[in-house]
């Protein structure tokens, strides 16, 4: 019995140490990690937004999606920026920015933050520069921090008024990616619920 009581209490204690110093840890990193995540913020930020973007300012959340507006130089506010989210991606929650101009077309759309499977889900979600073997013997494998993605790029320079997988390019829809479907339909989601926190702010 006692042996029962001293071993209980030995775990008890490693257990008890062990979380403390994980606290401990969790304390001491959250500072650094909440300011590495506004720095990646500020960086997709710029890329979805005019190049004389100045400034960004946090402003209003409408509906789980944060706006964020874009100043030039002279504080003036250019464009605006959202952040939507989708829980229909094949990895689970997806994150995705849109560019917004000021009569609400859409500038650019990045996909933040994903769990798509590698390969096929990824087609849909990540901006990848394509280049060739002569491109690098060339000496033009350059980075191109904003490179394009056809399906990302299907909703650029299109009002923010709501899209569906489609065909028909003349209207608001946009062709999913084949064997990436479920990816494609959770981008859309994002980015349709963005559309609808526009249409809120602009019936206020």
């Amino acid at each position: 019995m006692k042996e029962i009581l001293r071993l209980t209490l030995s775990i008890g204690l490693v257990c008890l140490i062990g979380g403390a110093a994980l606290a401990y840890v969790n304390v001491k990193t959250d500072g650094p990690r909440q300011e590495a995540a506004a720095k990646t913020l500020v960086d997709s930020l710029k890329l979805v937004l005019p190049p004389e973007t100045a400034s960004t300012t946090k402003a209003a959340s409408v509906d789980g999606v944060d706006f964020y507006d874009a100043q030039d130089s002279a504080g003036r506010t250019i464009a605006r920026a959202a952040v939507g989210s989708s829980s229909l991606g094949f990895g689970g929650e997806m994150k995705v920015l849109v560019g917004l101009s000021p009569d609400n077309r859409i500038l650019g759309v990045m996909v933040t933050e994903h769990n798509e499977t590698p390969g096929l889900g990824t087609k849909a979600t990540n901006r990848k520069a394509q280049k060739s073997l002569w491109d690098v013997l060339a000496g033009k494998a350059t980075e191109d921090a904003f490179p394009p993605n056809a399906y990302l790029d299907s909703f650029t320079d299109r009002p923010a008024t709501g899209f569906s997988l489609g065909s028909d390019s003349q209207g608001q829809t946009v062709q999913a990616i084949s064997g990436a479907t479920t990816s494609c339909k959770a981008v859309l989601d994002a980015v349709n619920a963005v559309c609808r926190a526009v249409h809120t702010t602009e019936g206020r």
